[in-house]
């Protein structure tokens, strides 16, 4: 062959050069975008993120070895966090298991006859529950209980917040 003249394979090298270089960067960002994903751990979503501001997120009470999950989870503009947990009749779902794992030592403060309020404090989140008894056919019982969690921070809504 003479010098300068190229044969007519090595274009094609050439580009399957190019082509493997190419499936090799694809595939090293390939693994690095799984490690991320793997390795980042995955930011609050919009309920659990009302359920910290509220001091109610299993994280901060993992002492009781177990939570509720809210039926219902806002922050209204005022930046009061309101909660609501929907609580059974039974050993294992019951108001005062509730109050228990949440470490809810308040006294209670009789609304209605089928209402009472607990007040306390999360480090610097003043809290108030509601809680409603549904009212059952049985003896003596109730079918499940509505417990509606509001909390603010006494330096965002002041104290005679909600």
């Amino acid at each position: 062959m003479r010098p300068g003249v190229t044969s007519p394979g090595s274009g094609r090298r050439r580009w399957l050069t190019w082509l493997l270089a190419l499936c090799a960067v694809w595939t090293l960002g390939a693994i690095v975008w799984a490690g991320y994903l793997l390795f980042t751990p995955a930011g609050d979503t919009s309920q659990e993120a009302v359920e910290r501001r509220a001091g109610m997120h299993h994280d901060q009470h993992t002492a009781a070895g177990r939570y509720y999950l809210p039926t219902h989870a806002e922050l209204e503009d005022d930046g009061t966090a309101v909660l609501r947990y929907r609580v059974g009749n039974g050993q294992d779902s019951s108001v005062k298991d509730f109050l228990r794992t949440y470490d809810i030592a308040a006294k209670p403060r009789r609304v209605s006859p089928s209402e009472v309020t607990y007040s306390d404090r999360f480090g610097e989140v003043r809290r108030e529950f509601t809680v409603t008894y549904n009212s059952s056919p049985g003896p003596g019982g109730y079918d499940h209980a509505r417990i509606t969690v509001r909390a603010w921070s006494d330096g965002a809504s002041g104290d005679d917040a909600p």
